[in-house]
């Protein structure tokens, strides 16, 4: 399994992208999944830095990568304060847009692309464990 740590900025996103899919094969990364780890990076990463960590000399992300059985596991942690997006509740997708609330349609997106989410505050550290198929 292979692990690297980030500084919690916005400019971290691409480089988390590029490592993640940087320890898997060519035929492990097709176009779908390659836009799947993308996405999920993103949604994850942006909130992560925006509205978690807010004090940017003392935070840190780590990132663990690996397959297990043709599965793709991505682990992200963050020391900010304790957050659970899986207990957010999934936005009404058929509301239209002008009546629909800002926010939650991106932990939303990030479960439509994994085969399994997990959350655990673990050492006073937010830990997302995501498995893509």
């Amino acid at each position: 399994m292979e692990k690297k740590t980030f500084k919690p900025e916005i400019e971290s996103v691409y480089r988390i992208q590029k490592f993640v899919k940087s320890g898997l094969s060519l035929e492990a990364v097709n176009h779908k999944k390659s836009f799947a780890i993308d996405l999920i990076i993103e949604e994850l990463l942006v909130n992560i830095v925006t509205h978690g960590i807010k004090d940017l000399k003392t935070g840190v992300i780590a990132v663990c990568t690996g397959i297990e059985d043709e599965t793709l596991y991505i682990g992200i942690s963050d020391n900010g304060p304790a957050f659970n997006p899986l207990e957010e509740k999934d936005p009404d997708i058929f509301v239209s847009l002008e009546d629909r609330q800002i926010g939650g349609l991106g932990i939303y997106l990030v479960k439509q692309f994994v085969k399994d989410i997990q959350y655990e505050r673990k050492d006073q550290k937010n830990l997302i464990r995501l498995w893509i198929a």
